[in-house]
C-alpha cells in the first residue's frame, strides 16, 4: 500500500471509533478491499489538519474505485483532496462499517451504494 500522509478517526452512529490511514488524492491503490472516506483536508497555520467527510463508501478493490467514480462531480464541488482507507476483507463487515459511518457523518455526496 502507498505511503500514508496521516491517520484519522471517524466515529459511527453506533459510537464505535474507526481508525483510517489517510492518502493524497492521486494515490494509486493496490486491489485491496476497504471502507473509504473521501475527505476535504484543510490546514490552518499553527494547527493540525482537519478532515471533512465528503463521501463514505466501500469496495472490494481500491485499485479501481476512482476510475470514473459516479460521485466525482460532487467530490470536486466539495474540494475533496484526500482519501481515508480502512482495509476490511469481509464484505458484510464493510457494509456495516459504511452504514455506521454514513449515518453518523452524513457526508454530502453519499448515496449509500457500494461501488
Amino acid at each position: 500500500m502507498p505511503t500514508r500522509i496521516d491517520t484519522v478517526s471517524f466515529t459511527g452512529r453506533s459510537g464505535r471509533r474507526y481508525e483510517f490511514r489517510l492518502y493524497v488524492w492521486a494515490t494509486r491503490f493496490k486491489p485491496i478491499p476497504a471502507v473509504y472516506v473521501v475527505t476535504e483536508r484543510s490546514v490552518e497555520p499553527n494547527t493540525s489538519p482537519t478532515y471533512r467527510p465528503v463521501f463514505v463508501g466501500s469496495t472490494s478493490d481500491m485499485s479501481r474505485i476512482f476510475d470514473g467514480h459516479p460521485h466525482q462531480d460532487c467530490f470536486d464541488l466539495y474540494y475533496a483532496n484526500t482519501i481515508a482507507v480502512l482495509q476490511e476483507a469481509d464484505a458484510a463487515a464493510r457494509a456495516r462499517i459504511e452504514e455506521d459511518l454514513a449515518g453518523a457523518l452524513a457526508p454530502p455526496c453519499n448515496s449509500g451504494a457500494e461501488i
